[in-house]
């Protein structure tokens, strides 16, 4: 797979507005249900719904190829979960406990860029996170338990293809 650029697309929505509904109504998602990203996946939790681009956990791992993909997929958000964390602790003005970013959402994308940029600049010349601040804030991994989110009759479809999709991944990756 190859990476993909997601800059160009902006933020719209405040904070307090759930991710799965930016999820439906962003650009996007609508790129790569155009199909702009072939070669790519994003990885998302059980809120969100399973597409052919956009892989989720399975409920109920069956095989040990899905027993590994979800224990991978875990990983991985965690490790990204993990890093919001350090960039809210070396950027108090991402971290609530600061504030908020009381600017519009594209301006906030901006600032949020910046804080990216600034951090890799810290790594690559070996800046340590402030003491205060070095504890990262991990993520919460996933309840294998909690049952799927309840879905639209009309994302059945787009299930199909995302069932497909995340088998076609576990059988040439995880088995």
């Amino acid at each position: 797979m190859k990476p993909c650029r997601l800059s160009r697309y902006r933020v719209r929505y405040p904070g307090s507005t759930h991710d799965s509904f930016i999820w439906n109504n962003c650009a996007l998602r609508a790129k790569f249900a155009e199909g702009d990203f072939l070669d790519c996946h994003l990885l998302g939790d059980s809120g969100y719904p399973l597409e052919r681009y956009l892989l989720t956990p399975f409920a109920n791992p069956m095989t040990r190829g899905e027993e590994r993909f979800n224990r991978s997929h875990t990983r991985t958000r965690v490790l990204i979960e993990q890093t919001f964390g350090l960039l809210k602790s070396r950027f108090r003005c991402l971290h609530q406990s600061g504030g908020s970013l009381q600017y519009e959402p594209r301006k906030c994308g901006k600032i949020i860029t910046a804080c990216i940029l600034l951090h890799n600049r810290c790594v690559r010349r070996r800046i340590p996170l402030p003491e205060a601040e070095a504890e990262a804030e991990g993520g919460e991994e996933e309840d294998p338990d909690d049952p799927e989110p309840l879905e639209a009759a009309g994302a059945r479809q787009g299930r199909a293809a995302g069932q497909q999709s995340r088998n076609h991944v576990v059988d040439n990756v995880f088995s």
